[in-house]
Parts: C-alpha cells; sequence; structure tokens
C-alpha cells in the first residue's frame, strides 16, 4: 500500500513537472526571443539638451557611398546632418522638426525629396537634397490642418511622391507632393488612440503604422484604396511593450524586414514582412567606447555596406546618452549583428 501510494506521488509529481515545462514552453515561444547587438558607433549629440533627438533617415548617395549621409531630428529645434562616421556636417535651424523620411524625387533624378513633421507651427515641411553635392536644403513649409504633426513617411508609388503624415490625436493625412512640391490631400482615416512611427513598403505598396498603447497595422499605401487597418502585432505580444515608437523596413536580397522599436523594453521586434512572422527582439548593449539605446523613438534601417558593416546597418535614437553624459544622439548597429544572433535570411 506504501508502495502504492509513493508511486502514485511520483507520477503526480512527473505530470506536474511536464505540465509546467510544456506551459513555460508555450510561453517562450509566444514571447520569441530577446538577444542583444552592440553598438558599433553613434553621432554627435544634438545642440539641445533633455528630450530632443527623435528620428533618423538615411540618404545613399549612388554615386559616392562613403559620402552617404544620416539625417536625425531635434525637436526642440532643427535637423541635424552627419557623416556615415557620426560626424555633424550642418545643422538646419528649423523648427520644432519631429519625424523625417526620404525618398529620391520620381520627377527629377539629380535629387532627392525629404519630408519632415513640424509640431508648432503645424507644419509638412520640404527638404531638397540634391546628389551633386551631397547637401540637404530646406525648400518649403506648408501648413497642414492637424492639430499637432508627429510621425511622417515617404512614399513613391506610381511614378508619384507620397508623404504619410499623422497627428497625436491619431488623424492620418496622405499627401501626394507634386512636382512643384505643393501638397494634393489624397486620403485620410484615424487610429483610435495616439500614432506616430510609420514606414511604406513602396515595392509591395503596404503602409506600416505604430499606435502607440495598441499595436501594428498595416494598409494599402495605395491613396484610392479604402484605409483598411489590419493587425501586425499588438501591445503584450511577441515582447511587444507600449510605446510602439519607430518603424523601418530592411530590404534584405531573400527577404524585407519590419523593425519596430518597443521602447517600453527597449527592445526592437522584427518581423518577416511576407507573412508578418515575428522573428525574434533585439536589445542594444553598450560597447567599450559607447553605450547601448534605451527609450529609443525613431529608427531607420540600410542595406548599405560600410566598413565592418557589409550587410548595411540601423540608426537608433537613444534616449539616454550615457558614455560620456551628453545630449541624445542617434547610435549604429550592424544588421549582420542582428541578422546572426536572429538567425535571420
Amino acid at each position: 500500500m506504501i508502495f502504492r501510494e509513493c508511486r502514485k506521488r511520483e507520477l503526480f509529481a512527473l505530470a506536474l513537472f511536464l505540465l509546467s515545462a510544456f506551459l513555460v514552453g508555450c510561453s517562450s515561444k509566444s514571447l520569441g526571443k530577446i538577444v542583444s547587438v552592440q553598438v558599433r558607433a553613434e553621432t554627435t549629440p544634438v545642440p539641445h539638451d533633455e528630450d530632443a533627438a527623435d528620428d533618423p533617415a538615411i540618404w545613399v548617395n549612388d554615386a559616392s557611398p562613403n559620402n552617404s549621409l544620416i539625417l536625425g531630428t531635434d525637436k526642440q529645434g532643427g535637423l541635424q546632418i552627419f557623416d556615415l562616421y557620426g560626424n555633424k556636417i550642418e545643422y538646419l535651424d528649423v523648427g520644432r522638426i519631429n519625424n523625417v523620411d526620404l525618398r529620391a524625387n520620381p520627377y527629377n533624378e539629380s535629387s532627392t525629396i525629404v519630408v519632415a513633421s513640424q509640431r508648432d507651427p503645424a507644419r509638412l515641411v520640404v527638404f531638397l537634397i540634391e546628389h551633386a553635392q551631397a547637401k540637404v536644403n530646406f525648400e518649403v513649409a506648408h501648413e497642414v490642418k492637424l492639430s499637432e504633426p508627429y510621425g511622417i513617411c515617404a512614399a513613391v508609388l506610381n511614378g508619384k511622391y507620397y508623404a504619410v503624415l499623422n497627428d497625436k490625436d491619431g488623424t492620418f493625412h496622405q499627401y501626394e507632393i507634386t512636382p512643384t512640391l505643393d501638397l494634393e490631400l489624397v486620403r485620410e482615416w484615424a487610429t483610435k488612440t495616439q500614432p506616430e512611427g510609420c514606414v511604406v513598403d513602396d515595392d509591395a505598396q503596404k503602409l506600416y503604422v505604430g499606435e502607440e498603447e495598441v499595436g501594428i497595422w498595416w494598409l494599402s499605401a495605395l491613396p484610392q484604396d479604402p484605409p483598411e487597418l489590419i493587425s501586425v502585432a499588438k501591445v503584450g505580444e511577441h515582447s511587444l511593450k507600449a510605446d510602439i515608437e519607430g518603424l523601418t523596413l530592411y530590404h534584405g536580397q531573400s527577404k524585407t524586414y519590419l523593425v519596430a522599436s518597443s521602447q517600453g523594453n527597449n527592445s526592437y521586434a522584427v518581423f518577416d514582412t511576407a507573412d508578418h512572422t515575428y522573428k525574434g527582439s533585439f536589445r542594444v548593449r553598450a560597447s567599450r567606447r559607447f553605450d547601448g539605446t534605451s527609450d529609443t523613438d525613431g529608427i531607420a534601417a540600410t542595406t548599405l555596406a560600410v566598413r565592418g558593416m557589409e550587410e548595411g546597418f540601423m540608426v537608433l535614437q537613444d534616449g539616454e546618452n550615457t558614455k560620456p553624459k551628453a545630449n541624445q544622439n542617434f547610435k549604429v548597429i550592424s544588421w549582420t549583428d542582428i541578422r546572426t544572433k536572429l538567425d535571420l535570411d
């Protein structure tokens, strides 16, 4: 009898162990893995203190790749231009620029159109990069009917340039930017709560938007299509923790990946855009020379090969620049490090 009771207890303990292991395994699978990658470089701090740096964009100089540029917003005063080593080239004192994006000019192959959101006054600001000079020039600032423009992203679709601008109240306005750099409102919609980050996959004609406390959505980027929001991932899934901030795309040789800044746990989630499967998350740790990233807003990615980062790199806003203690700046990481740590294609 004693043997039978002991055997029952052993079987019960084994069952509990197996159930626990199963539940832990399910939890780990649903959360995915969070790996760490190391900072490779950083930019000069922005000139304003406290919460100032916000969103980067990368301009690839096809004629002279080593003379490509990193653009970074200073939402307390303007747009800062860096070289690929993170050195400040120029500061454009044009006002409170929040987010920035760019695309090659479909109307003139000698330039690139840069668009930026300005919060106060409420404007969409347009810059041009003249390729021959590799220089960013302010062109025009358009007043818009939004109370506080916040996030912005650019696209070239069917030969036309578009900018998607959102407001802190959830309103989205999609504009066509004409060859004369005028604006024409072509579509509008809204999320229920505050958005910011957005990015367009021009080839797939898909627009991704981040609703900070809710999750990531996608919709058709074409202005003639109804703005039907379809969920990619929700806060609480896949190690995503509010706020959802910057979004960017990495266009690899075989796959395109969506990367999202998960500000609440200082991580970055990666999704395969073919079917929106979650591939894992990474954090950015300090190196011997540079601190890691935290409280990240905007991010940008490129396949531009630079020495030591032959598969391209990402630029990420850092909410607290501590090594040494200074104003906020942007950190640079290698895509190869991300790919190998997450076992991406």
